[in-house]
């Protein structure tokens, strides 16, 4: 949806829920999930940082629509999210 409407709000409210229902919760911006996963990559540690996450049960990625994605960051986002 467009500015304003919202969607961090939610995403942090069904978080906070999650969390209260005794669920692991992760929140960072798309950029930040990317920063992460780059320097996991750059470290050699790429594939422990995705098991790691992948351990979380919710992972909340926040403005996706706000970062152009280049090849490598659309690559690394796309294992997060698989």
């Amino acid at each position: 949806g467009p500015p304003g409407t919202g969607k961090t709000h939610l995403s942090i409210g069904l978080g906070i829920r999650a969390c209260q229902a005794g669920y692991r919760v992760a929140f960072a911006t798309a950029a930040q999930w990317v920063s992460r996963l780059a320097d996991a990559h750059h470290a050699g540690r790429l594939q422990d940082e995705l098991v790691k996450l992948g351990r979380i049960p919710l992972l909340i990625v926040d403005e996706v629509g706000y970062i152009p994605f280049e090849a490598e960051a659309a690559n690394l986002f796309f294992q997060l999210v698989s």
